[in-house]
């Protein structure tokens, strides 16, 4: 007869395997989670390649608010990154010089905000503007261009854009000086010893270019005295056309996203119950390409419905989220361009911050935001004019969840729980995973108090709330 032999495995071996099992399996579902949050990250953006992250800080004696564009290569992140945390640097400095002039009723600022425009299939320029007031009567603006191909990771410069560089630069200089001479308003303040100086070298210009013109950026006190404030020249591409890079002038041009309805707000209100207990949702800063799908499904889940205060520039770069929250049949306010605080700026400027916005939200999705809210709930007389003006009502919140400040899903879902009532208007972010991560406990619990879920509209609605604020809620 044949033995049958039998291996024993001692208990510490098989354990061993057993863990080592696991490990090599939670790795790879953990990368391949990763790599399928990246692809569908990528694929929200407008600017394929480009992610846009928006940081927000309030203290007792400063806000700040931050648009950093990232890519996928460290050979752009880097230069941009350095240059962010420089202005930072500068902006905590002065705050620090200046803390006796500061305190809650009046704060320093900083806003870091990006515009970007597409050059071709993987080109782009990303046009920072950094805006500090740390006490003064005045702000100080700084402009800062970077040029990326996200395709050969790597930083652009005029040469690979133009051909017949000398020529180029020369017909760039002389449309600078004509369009600086016919400038009545401008010529004044204008020193010609410093525009030549700056024009000399074309290493050190801050440009970017679309379809349209290249335009030069000339920061404050650069080429002009302070009362110019900075300078943007723009020269027309049709002068430019023969000294563009072949593959630049054919790929050069800007797809619109056509509207599709007449403008109109989206949101269906419905009435209400007089005697029912309603609350209103709302989320600041987005829309973000992980975090809001992640709300929206939490809200589908529970039957919820809410109010999504949009960024322009987050809008800019995710218009097929805004196009989701609306068909999901939630409502979209008004959370201004850049989140600057409004209190900061002059009439003009206010409008320029609500106007731009709510012409994104129409291009993204074909609808109208129904509302404003202030950055970090700052307004004053200038503001509530403009909103006037605008016909645009404001709104604020009578519960801070604090997520901006704890994220934590169990702080949030604790301060909600315990401030909320009837009529209260909540206050969360959808750019905080820990806000989506609470959410469903949250949604959960209140449903079970008896809680529905409606959009300011449908509250202020109810509540027979008139004119344009601002409105808080009930506490």
């Amino acid at each position: 007869m044949h033995k049958i032999i039998r291996l024993k495995w001692p208990a510490w071996a098989i354990l061993f395997i057993v863990v080592i099992g696991s490990i090599i399996t939670f790795t790879y579902w953990t990368k391949h989670s990763q790599a399928v949050t990246e692809v569908q990250q990528k694929a929200l953006s407008n600017y394929p390649g480009l992610h846009l992250e928006t940081l927000t800080k309030e203290t007792d004696t400063y806000t700040l608010a931050i648009s950093k564009p990232i890519a996928e290569s460290e050979a752009i992140n880097k230069p941009i990154e350095t240059w962010i945390n420089q202005q930072e640097k500068k902006f905590l400095t002065n705050v620090e010089e200046n803390k006796q002039l500061l305190d809650k009723d009046r704060r320093a600022h900083l806003n870091i905000h990006v515009e970007t425009e597409k050059l071709a299939d993987s080109l782009y320029s990303l046009v920072f503007t950094a805006y500090q007031i740390t006490g003064g009567a005045n702000g100080q603006e700084t402009i800062k261009t970077f040029n990326v191909d996200v395709k050969g990771n790597k930083m652009l410069d005029l040469k690979d854009i133009l051909k017949g560089k000398d020529e180029a630069y020369d017909t760039i200089r002389t449309s600078v000086r004509e369009q600086i001479d016919q400038n009545e308003d401008l010529k004044p303040y204008v020193f010609q010893d410093a525009m030549e100086d700056a024009l000399r070298n074309p290493v050190n210009w801050k440009w970017s270019l679309n379809e349209k013109a290249l335009h030069l950026y000339f920061d404050e006190y650069e080429i002009a005295a302070g009362a110019a404030g900075t300078i943007e020249i723009n020269i027309p591409i049709a002068q430019l056309r023969a000294y563009l890079q072949d593959d630049v002038a054919e790929q050069l041009q800007v797809t619109v996203v056509e509207p599709n309805t007449e403008g109109q707000s989206s949101v269906k209100e419905k009435a209400l119950d007089p005697n029912g207990k309603y609350i209103a949702l709302t989320f600041d800063d987005g829309p973000h390409p992980k975090v809001t799908p992640r709300v929206l499904q939490t809200l589908h889940d529970y039957q919820a419905k809410a109010t999504f205060y949009m960024l322009g520039s987050q809008v800019e770069y995710y218009p097929s989220i805004v196009r989701d929250v609306f068909a999901q049949g939630h409502e979209v306010g008004n959370h201004t361009e850049k989140h600057t605080d409004l209190t900061q700026l002059d009439q003009a400027m206010i409008e320029q911050e609500i106007k731009e916005t709510k012409q994104k939200i129409y291009q993204a999705s074909g609808y109208y935001p129904t509302s404003i809210r202030p950055p970090y709930g700052a307004y004053n007389e200038s503001v509530k004019q403009v909103t006037n003006k605008l016909d645009t009502p404001m709104v604020l919140w009578s519960v801070d969840s604090l997520d901006w400040k704890t994220r934590d899903p169990d702080a949030i879902n604790q301060v909600v729980s315990e401030q909320v009532a009837s009529g209260s208007i909540v206050l969360m972010h959808d750019i905080h995973p820990t806000t989506a991560d609470a959410l469903p406990q949250l949604l959960s619990t209140l449903k079970e108090e008896g809680y529905e879920f409606v959009t300011v509209s449908e509250l202020l609605s109810l509540q027979k709330a008139k004119g344009n604020g601002p409105f808080y809620g009930k506490s």
